[in-house]
Parts: structure tokens; sequence; C-alpha cells
């Protein structure tokens, strides 16, 4: 009996902590998009991050492409959710490798001007790893690690009230944070994609 009231006081707590998400403990046909699947293409650029969201680029001739899977874990409200997404990559140009990341991403949803376009903004951090020394990295910095941090942030736009499909730009951040997380430095990649959402 005791165990039974345990088991009925957890999922009454799991139930009611993500009922207010507005997709978990509805019925599938009024929940939301919740997976995605991501596309995208991107050139290395020799500026910075602040330099880049100034439209101040530098581009040179290496090249990624990424596929990634995605999952909302958490939302707040009608205007921001937390997101989980892992990808692989591959690198092509100046330097020729592939690479595994993840990140947990903050999205806000909410803009004026929703009703024309569906816009949302999202920035996220987690660990990246390179299957080689990134050559672009061992070249401008003299210093160079497969381990750094994941920083990828991005602009998307949709048609209005369809969650399904959206664009992107996205900027493919490697970093060491400052010698937190490496000394060695990281990369810029300016990228355009596209994301199904199901």
């Amino acid at each position: 009996m005791k165990r039974t009231a345990v088991s009925l006081l957890s999922w009454a707590t799991l139930s009611g902590g993500f009922a207010g998400t507005g997709w978990a403990g509805a019925a599938p046909a009024e929940r939301e998009s919740i997976w995605s699947v991501s596309a995208y293409v991107g050139q290395v650029t020799y500026t910075r991050f602040n330099e880049i969201v100034r439209f101040d680029t530098d581009f040179r001739d290496s090249y990624v492409a990424a596929l990634a899977a995605g999952r909302v874990v958490h939302e707040h409200g009608a205007n921001a959710r937390w997101e989980i997404e892992g990808q692989v990559a591959h690198h092509w140009g100046k330097q020729d490798h592939a690479e595994i990341n993840a990140a947990l991403l903050l999205r806000w949803t909410r803009f004026p001007w929703d009703d024309w376009v569906r816009t949302s903004i999202a920035l996220g951090a987690g660990p990246s790893y390179a299957l080689d020394v990134p050559a672009i990295e061992e070249e401008r910095h003299d210093r160079a690690s497969r381990r750094l941090f994941f920083m990828p942030f991005e602009i998307t736009a949709g048609p209005p009230g369809e969650d399904r499909w959206e664009g992107f730009v996205r900027v493919h951040h490697r970093s060491g944070v400052f010698d937190v997380v490496s000394r060695a430095s990281g990369s810029n990649f300016v990228a355009l994609g596209l994301r199904r959402r199901f």
C-alpha cells in the first residue's frame, strides 16, 4: 500500500510538472512539435562572434555541413523553452575532419511580427569533440584542441501559425571559453539551415 501511494504521488508530481510545458500530458493531437531534425551548411569566418552579429565577416575557403536531432525538454509559458540537440558535422576545405557536438539551448519564441513571420532566437552551450585537430584553429592560434565548448547561436524564420518547417541562420561556434575549458582558441562558421519539427 505504501509503495502504491508513493508511486501515485510520484506520477501526480511528474504529471503536474510537465503539464505547464504545453505538450506533455496533452492528447497526441493537441501536442506541439517536440522533436526536430535539422541540416545546415556553413563557411568559416576569421572574425569574432561579436563582429559576426554586426554583419562584419571575413570568410575563408573552408566549410562545414551538419545534421542534428533535437527535442524540446521544457517550456516557459508561451514565450521561451529549453531544447537539447545532438549533431554530427563534417568539415572540408582548409580542414578535413568530422566533429560531434551537443548543446542545451534556450529559445525565445514570441515576437510582435509572428503573425507575418514566425521567428525565434536561440543560444546554446555544450561539449564539442573534433575527430582530428582542427587545422584552422591550429593555424590561426598556434594551439588547438579536439575538445572545446560548442556555443550555437541562431535566428529562425517560418510560416505564421505553422511550427513544422523553419529556416535559420546559425553561428557554429567552438570556443575555449576564455581558457576555462581549454587554452586553445576556437572557430566560427556562419551557416544556413532548414529544420523540420514533428
